[in-house]
């Protein structure tokens, strides 16, 4: 058995769902930062959260963001790597290490931590 052995909640019930259903109670519990168990008992039991779930919900359309934002900086490094014009490799590495600087705030922002 996986987890702790001193649980506080040993006993587990079980609900069936529609596809539809448990995704909308999934996307809930990501929007609360709640685990799926947290979200249930809080609205069924009208218990408050003890604490948000060990991993912050992402935005996922921060996350699109910052993965469209790495195509463009490895198409740029791998043309001027290929080009083999040092300067422009140059040029083109201190501009990815500025990308790769912002794309971490963007990172740490995205996941409700201070950089």
């Amino acid at each position: 058995m996986a987890g702790s052995e001193t649980r506080q909640r040993p006993v587990i019930l079980k609900a069936r769902f529609t596809e539809q259903e448990a995704t909308l109670v999934k996307q809930q519990a990501d929007a609360a930062g709640l685990s799926v168990s947290a979200l249930i008992r809080f609205a069924l039991l009208d218990q408050k959260p003890v604490r948000a779930s060990r991993t912050p919900p992402l935005d996922r359309e921060m996350a699109a963001r910052l993965l469209a934002a790495l195509g463009p900086m490895a198409c740029a490094m791998r043309a001027a790597a290929e080009a083999g014009d040092l300067d422009q490799l140059y040029d083109t590495v201190e501009a990815a290490q500025r990308d790769l600087s912002e794309l971490r705030v963007a990172l740490f922002t995205s996941l409700g931590r201070t950089p």
